[in-house]
């Protein structure tokens, strides 16, 4: 048996009356989705634990069976291990755009890869810190690292969680590590707009000492793969003894190379067992709040992807597992915490004929902890 877990970043969204009262899931065309949930089982999931802010990082951890509880320290950590990057403290650093102290955008207004690594070469020229370097990721998406040792345990915010707000709300919160955050911050502000016209400044959030994730394979006896455009994944899935395979092309946004992804796992099926797929774009278009836009990305989704790999795969001996990792409403711009649709192929069926947030809910599962998820996928 082999066993793909598909997960569209933030697909899942509340209704919208610009959509008629329905989802951009509901409305969306996805006939391919909707074979694999009336052929198999659904269910709710909840991936954000009580007492944790509902990012990707701890959503995929949680879907992939990691107890955050016991093994989170941040986001940039995380990011870090994707780029074989080390620190004592690791954050991500995003190129973001500010206009009269409002966050306008936190993609830096889509900046390309190669103006973002002349802002990060700039950056570590000005930077008066030899314990401080900043390290170029993709596009907006960057960090840095503190080797020094701090005790505080410093408060920030996530730029997506922040736009038209004032960024005087949400600066970092605690003793001298917060300070020499806003420091670096006060810094980009004039060394940014030197380089491009897009970004203005960095943002600096997410951080954490270096994670330490059980490994996959012995927990669950499968060699894994994972497949993402984004270095949060990635990095998950170097923690998690995963190989991780590279794709040309792909953007994290709805113009990406889905050919090449969707390729990329069937030549990954034929020699490993677990194979994920993560993509980023239905989630950035979330957050850019455009509910016919998002619609749109989903039929897409469900064509490029699901539509392509059900054509391809012997289906009798796969198992599909697909599910958001968590919602991103187009209404308020941001993850949100609230449970999200899952379907498995590959198991009886159940009543429910469409996938969405609401048919789910009437499936087999009714509403299960994220971190059974792993346990539904590898049972015999």
């Amino acid at each position: 048996m082999k066993y793909l877990l598909l997960i569209p970043d933030g697909m899942a969204d509340w209704k919208v009356k610009k959509l008629g009262n329905k989802t951009p899931l509901e409305v969306a065309d996805t006939p391919n989705m909707d074979f694999l949930a009336k052929e198999g089982a659904c269910g709710l999931a909840k991936t954000i634990p009580k007492g944790f802010k509902p990012g990707s990082d701890v959503a995929n951890l949680t879907i992939l069976g990691v107890d955050v509880r016991k093994y989170y320290t941040g986001r940039g950590p995380i990011e870090a291990l994707a780029k074989g990057i080390k620190g004592k403290l690791v954050f991500r650093c995003n190129l973001v755009y500010v206009e009269n102290g409002i966050m306008v955008d936190y993609s830096g207004r889509r900046i390309d890869d190669e103006e973002a690594k002349e802002v990060i070469d700039a950056l570590n020229e000005a930077v008066e810190y030899d314990f401080v370097r900043f390290h170029h990721g993709t596009s907006y998406r960057n960090l840095v690292t503190i080797n020094k040792d701090f005790n505080d345990n410093v408060k920030t915010t996530p730029p997506h969680d922040i736009q038209s707000e004032p960024i005087s709300n949400y600066l970092p919160e605690d003793k001298e590590l917060a300070k020499l955050l806003i420091e670096l911050m006060e810094t980009s502000k004039k060394v940014v707009p030197e380089v491009t016209k897009k970004a203005n400044m960095v943002w600096i959030w997410g951080g954490g000492r270096m994670p330490n994730f059980p490994k996959f394979k012995e927990r669950w006896g499968v060699s894994g793969v994972m497949i993402s455009e984004v270095d949060l994944l990635k990095g998950i899935g170097r923690g998690l003894g995963f190989e991780v395979v590279e794709v040309e092309g792909v953007t994290g946004y709805i113009d990406t190379n889905y050919r090449g992804l969707a390729k990329a796992v069937l030549k990954s099926l034929k020699d490993k067992d677990f194979v994920v797929l993560h993509t980023e774009g239905i989630d950035e278009v979330g957050h850019e709040g455009d509910a016919e836009k998002k619609a749109e990305a989903i039929s897409i989704y469900d064509e490029k992807i699901v539509g392509y790999l059900i054509d391809r795969l012997d289906l009798e001996e796969t198992r599909i597992m697909l599910l958001p990792d968590h919602p991103t409403p187009v209404e308020v711009r941001t993850h949100v915490a609230e449970p999200v649709p899952f379907l498995i192929y590959g198991w009886k069926k159940d009543e429910v004929r469409e996938f969405n947030e609401f048919s789910c809910r009437k499936g087999r599962f009714g509403l299960i902890d994220g971190l059974k998820l792993m346990e539904i996928m590898f049972a015999r």
